[in-house]
């Protein structure tokens, strides 16, 4: 088949370009013709994507669109309203946890779009719960993450190295984890901490960091999405503290990499971990709670790496040959 992927793709993020990125390697691996649009730009530049979309998705038979809330339902709009007028049939995946509330806001818009798909993928029971409220089909599929045993480091024992990957936006709320990290300082003064990723905050975030007076601390800037595990190596503990999530492949990537996981339980995190059993989760918001997981982690160490062993595990149902019947049989075609 051609397929046409659909997205604010932009190459070596991670996120959804990444997703995107792993699913055209596995299908075109498989034989399969795909190459991806990205509808990302300004807002000029985007008044012309409709007509420029048309010409290019005639030569194809399969759209999958990737979106999520706000500017990122931009994807769907251009999409959906193309790939249906030319008779394609169009395949949706709705990412992030923001979903709920761009729901409720746009709910004419999202029905408009989603109900007019052939078919409408979601990463978790999470988004689930809310395609149902606003009756709108779906199908869980989670996102692919690649196995690799070089990845994978089994660890001994949990030193006070702790890592967080993820965007500098107020939505990540990486200043939890800079107050969390200033109160295990207090007690740990070897404690370093890496924070990987780029964003508005960025700067911000440093000054905060210099005015707590916190020592160890490194802030790396964007990487590129190929280097994430040489990072993920040099730790031992994996911090995630956002506001709203729906299905983090950085989590995913820290399971598959060995770390502990300490996540503050919101969205569609407790559907990819469970506490206490493959991940330690705290309270959203709550840089005290937070501290005190990370202290925990290193007093019970043999607990600590025998969660890591059970996350590791999980990972596998994340694998393209988990995934590809589901999403071949949405395609409207067998593997």
């Amino acid at each position: 088949m051609k397929i046409l992927l659909v997205g604010n793709y932009r190459k070596g993020v991670g996120g959804i370009s990444g997703q995107m990125e792993r699913l055209q390697f596995h299908l075109c691996e498989e034989g399969h013709f795909v190459t991806t649009f990205s509808t990302k730009g300004s807002v000029w530049k985007r008044l012309f994507l409709k007509r420029k979309l048309r010409k290019i998705v005639k030569n194809y038979d399969l759209l999958h669109i990737h979106c999520c809330s706000g500017w990122g339902f931009v994807p769907a709009v251009l999409g959906v309203a193309v790939g249906k007028k030319l008779g394609k049939r169009v395949v949706l995946t709705y990412h992030g946890g923001g979903g709920e509330k761009f729901f409720a806001k746009h709910t004419k818009l999202v029905r408009h779009y989603l109900t007019r798909t052939d078919a409408n993928i979601v990463l978790s029971g999470f988004l689930g719960k809310i395609f149902d409220k606003y009756k709108i089909p779906y199908t869980v599929i989670p996102n692919i993450i690649e196995l690799d045993s070089t990845n994978y480091r089994e660890r001994e024992s949990l030193r006070p190295h702790f890592i967080c990957v993820r965007t500098h936006e107020p939505l990540y709320n990486i200043p939890c984890i800079l107050r969390a990290f200033r109160q295990l300082q207090a007690a740990l003064p070897e404690a370093s901490l890496t924070l990987v990723g780029d964003g508005s905050q960025h700067e911000e975030l440093e000054q905060q960091a210099a005015a707590m007076g916190l020592q160890n601390v490194i802030f790396t800037g964007r990487v590129d999405n190929n280097e994430i595990y040489s990072y993920l190596n040099n730790a031992d503990i994996f911090l995630s503290a956002p506001l709203i999530d729906n299905m983090p492949v950085s989590l995913l990537e820290a399971m598959n990499a060995g770390l502990l996981i300490i996540s503050s339980r919101v969205g569609g995190v407790p559907y990819i971990v469970e506490d206490g059993k493959s991940a330690l989760l705290f309270e959203s918001d709550n840089a005290a709670q937070l501290a005190e997981k990370m202290l925990w982690s290193l007093q019970h160490p043999e607990e600590s790496l025998e969660i890591v062993r059970c996350a590791h595990k999980e990972v596998e149902k994340y694998q393209w040959e988990h995934i590809k019947e589901k999403l071949y049989s949405l395609y409207g075609f067998l593997s």
